[in-house]
């Protein structure tokens, strides 16, 4: 019993969300302070970033934008390693979901096995 409800709670902590509010906000609906602006490569990108105040570049680059699967991701550059997110298309992949999903299926096998 205990087994099965360990297992549960692992489970239950991995299907929190876990996104910020910038990663819900589609790059194709962008929107701030009432000015819709399509966010579509570096160049919008970088027009977002200012927009929202982040003008100062970091070894020559305030955007960083990403087009992967059929989506983009749009962030602004703040400092060393730092980023301000601007948005986030739905249909962006990052790659990580499935390997992270079979690490947490994995651990709770474990988990049951082992108790």
């Amino acid at each position: 019993m205990y087994r099965l409800l360990a297992v549960v709670a692992i489970l239950g902590l991995y299907l929190q969300p876990a996104n910020a509010a910038w990663q819900t906000t589609n790059c194709t609906t962008f929107s701030h302070n009432g000015k819709d602006l399509l966010v579509t490569d570096e160049a919008t990108c970088r027009t977002a970033c200012e927009g929202m105040g982040h003008t100062k570049e970091y070894k020559g680059r305030l955007p960083d934008y990403k087009k992967k699967c059929e989506g983009s991701e749009c962030q602004c550059l703040i400092g060393e390693n730092s980023y301000a997110g601007v948005c986030r298309d739905s249909t962006y992949c990052n790659g990580g979901n499935n390997m992270v999903f079979s690490g947490v299926v994995l651990a709770s096998c474990l988990v049951y096995w082992f108790m």
